[in-house]
């Protein structure tokens, strides 16, 4: 059965399941929306891959990074990306801005982790809102590790933000750490956020919104990354920060972050 099918009949079957409609012994496949399973290869992931960036950090200042972000269901274009990021070789790591899956089955996970898998160089993941669904938030925790971290590469910080609201049982993200490690000592270059959903979206009221950028400002915070949206977007949109979002997968295009020691450059990629 092919991705694309496997999501739309497993989210069609689980509601008949859920509703009584159908019984669950009846279903075609083994099927549970609850299931945390990851296998022993796809576990940690972040952490391995953030061993990998720490083998290669020396020696250079300069840094370039493709972003991209919500994959789910766009599997054919996932595997075209990560063949066109596969080509070049002036790559340090990719960023996948959230949204991995559709519905956060275990199933989807594998599969993103499985394309993943054959890109020759280290990604970094955010969680996003789609991740969160059913037990989805346990399986990116198990195979990734925390929403919330951080880690620097020459000379940048990288402040990698869980901001989900409405999947999040609509509480408000954890914004006392994200001002917290907003905080530039003066050891950095670029203090970089990265979150799934940029501050003007559907899940972030006036208030929160308000309280997002507040925290940039006061920061001095000169560009943050997103996805979320499905659609390109590149600009100030509060006068002071610049906002950098990339479209889905199926748009066949990626960003590029290139970076020096007191500039930056952005670039769309299409594939």
């Amino acid at each position: 059965m092919r991705r694309r099918e496997f999501v739309k009949m497993s989210g069609i079957l689980g509601m008949l399941t859920l509703t009584g409609v159908l019984p669950a012994c009846n279903l075609p496949f083994e099927y549970s929306p609850y299931d945390i399973i990851v296998e022993k290869e796809f576990r940690d992931l972040t952490a391995k891959n953030l061993a990998k960036l720490k083998a290669i950090d020396a020696g250079k200042s300069s840094l370039k990074i493709a972003l991209i972000s919500d994959t789910h269901t766009f599997y054919d274009e996932f595997e075209e990306a990560v063949k066109a990021l596969n080509a070049r070789d002036d790559i340090d790591f990719v960023i996948h801005a959230g949204d991995l899956t559709l519905s956060a089955l275990h199933k989807e996970y594998t599969w993103f982790n499985e394309i993943m898998s054959k890109l020759n160089k280290p990604f970094i993941t955010v969680i996003g809102n789609h991740d969160y669904l059913s037990n989805g938030k346990a399986i990116y925790e198990k195979s990734f590790g925390p929403g919330n971290y951080t880690f620097t590469f020459r000379g940048c910080k990288f402040v990698m933000f869980d901001n989900n609201i409405w999947e999040n049982k609509n509480n408000d993200p954890e914004f006392d750490w994200f001002k917290a490690n907003l905080e530039n000592d003066g050891d950095y270059n670029f203090v970089i956020p990265v979150s799934h959903i940029p501050p003007w979206a559907d899940q972030y009221n006036y208030g929160n919104e308000h309280v997002f950028n507040e925290m940039m400002e006061e920061n001095d915070i000169q560009l943050s990354l997103h996805g979320h949206t499905h659609s390109f977007y590149h600009g100030k949109r509060y006068d002071q920060v610049d906002y950098l979002v990339v479209g889905d997968i199926a748009d066949k295009a990626y960003a590029i972050i290139s970076i020096d020691e007191d500039s930056y450059s952005i670039e769309k990629v299409s594939f």
